[in-house]
């Protein structure tokens, strides 16, 4: 089974006017639009354009691209996750709201000792009516028996103004939205051909269901355009899930995210104590809740996500050593700070020695790296030094042959002029030579010794005009006819 790392962070947005603006940044960042505040423009060098179409978007029920939905559909949807801008006077309208409220209990109380019962229940089921108080009941109120009606009157009014203004208002200190990302980083080497980018969905909806099923999910986004075209890694998701509770109404998720992580404790750390279910954490218990998050997440994707990958995540041997060390530090909390094994001092030479330390390393690499460069110069400049001995002795070579290749064609052109003018000289009088030797024949074969001797003759001082190589070989073969001829006329005398 493989090992590897998962990254798991979540952002918590409350409505306070900062962390509305960041919470609009972040969406439009994952909604892959610009963001509506002028400051913190979404950079479009965050993602690869190129790969835009492998964004897949969930909304509560199916799964679409991402850009199948209008840039103007996704700004909608990013006005309607993020908190909503502080109404105007709201600060005003909650010291009223308080103001008015004790005004209704004092009233309560004088009509009751006034003996105005209804007048004096009226205004209490006012006070505990939960969401929006309907304007009619304030001409229920003007008919009922009271002391000071004008005033009773005008107290209720201001009150519910107030009141229904500020309904389903989360308190500006509580979470609104909170953002989560789930991702394996690229180094190692889990792409989409292993875990799609819809079993991200998938995975990314179940936790969230399975932990947090009372808070609606508004959105899951997940991106696969984080990376160069030719790598499949790099895949994750975006979870945007409201911080109000569907069935209570109320802003309490991360009570509740207490509450689970809690849960999570007893059952697979059951030494380890709890964290204080009222939601009121130190620096010191929101690191520990913040860790045992993250296990809860590790566990949870190693069940119902890695396992059947043949895929397990866990936490980098450096997190789970500083997560000892945070551990030991608490506990010797309430120690002298010269009596723990980790104080200033200690801190101080632990990081002065680990700075030595990798000084030294970083000078034995160079020092090493220098040596080895300076070997591979020397080696590369013999070798530069023998091509270049090599390319003048070819040079040598070449201008030898290219001499020689012109000479021979300077004496090939002569040879072939030579040849042409030898020819043209040589050629009619081979033919004048040759036609008179053919005569001669003939006149043989026609028994004309006389006529016979003359063509031999006059074929013999023609064939002197020849060069004398040639002209001693056909006077050879004149001679030679002359000669058998002779015999021949000898031969015949006899016979007579």
């Amino acid at each position: 089974m493989k090992e590897i790392r998962f990254f798991y962070r979540r952002f918590n947005f409350t409505s306070k006017p900062g962390d509305r603006v960041k919470c609009e940044h972040s969406l439009a960042h994952s909604l892959r639009i610009a963001p509506p505040t002028a400051a913190n423009k979404t950079k479009k060098l965050e993602w690869n354009e190129e790969l835009a179409d492998s964004n897949l978007i969930w909304l509560g029920s199916n799964i679409l691209p991402l850009n199948s939905v209008s840039e103007e559909e996704r700004l909608e949807l990013l006005y309607q996750f993020a908190p909503e801008p502080k109404i105007r006077n709201q600060s005003k309208l909650q010291t009223q709201q308080r103001q008015y409220r004790l005004k209704i209990k004092k009233a309560i109380e004088s009509e009751t000792n006034k003996g105005n019962v209804d007048a004096a229940k009226f205004l209490q089921d006012v006070l505990n009516t939960k969401g929006h108080v309907s304007y009619s009941r304030i001409e229920q109120f003007k008919k009922l028996p009271m002391q000071r009606k004008g005033q009773r009157i005008k107290m209720l009014e201001t009150y519910l103004n107030a009141y229904n203004q500020l309904q389903q208002r989360p308190a500006a200190n509580h979470v609104f939205l909170q953002e989560g990302i789930f991702k394996v980083p690229h180094r190692w080497d889990v792409g989409t051909d292993v875990i799609s980018v819809e079993e991200y969905i998938l995975f990314t909806q179940k936790f969230l269901d399975d932990h947090f099923p009372d808070y609606p999910v508004r959105a899951i986004i997940a991106h696969d355009d984080e990376r160069s075209i030719e790598v499949t890694t790099g895949a994750h998701t975006h979870y945007f899930i409201s911080g109000q509770n569907n069935q209570t109404g109320k802003y309490d998720l991360r009570k509740t995210q207490i509450r689970v992580v809690n849960e999570y404790i007893s059952s697979s750390f059951p030494d380890e104590e709890l964290l204080p279910d009222d939601g009121k954490l130190s620096r010191k218990l929101t690191k520990k809740f913040g860790h045992y998050f993250q296990c809860m997440v590790l566990d949870y994707a190693n069940e119902h996500l890695f396992k059947s990958k043949e895929l397990r995540a866990d936490f980098a041997p450096e997190t789970e050593q500083k997560s000892e060390l945070r551990k030991k530090m608490d506990r010797e909390a309430s120690l002298p700070k010269s009596e723990r094994s980790h104080n200033h001092y200690t801190h101080q030479l632990e990081l002065a020695q680990a700075k030595i330390q990798s000084a030294e390393q970083q000078y034995d690499k160079l020092l090493e790296n220098t040596q080895s460069l300076e070997g591979q110069f020397e080696k590369l400049l013999d070798e530069v030094t023998e091509v270049q001995i090599n390319l003048s002795e070819l040079q040598v070579e070449k201008d030898t042959v290219m001499t020689e290749v012109s000479e021979l064609q300077a004496q090939k052109s002569r040879l072939s002029q030579l040849t042409k003018e030898l020819t043209e000289a040589i050629m009619p009088k081979l033919v004048s030579v040759f036609k008179k030797v053919l005569l001669a024949l003939n006149a043989r074969d026609q028994k004309m010794a006389t006529k016979q001797i003359e063509y031999l003759d006059s074929a013999f001082s023609a064939a002197l005009e020849l060069p004398p190589s040639v002209a001693q070989g056909i006077n050879r073969e004149i001679k030679a006819i002359k000669k058998a001829n002779t015999t021949i006329e000898a031969e015949a005398s006899m016979d007579k």
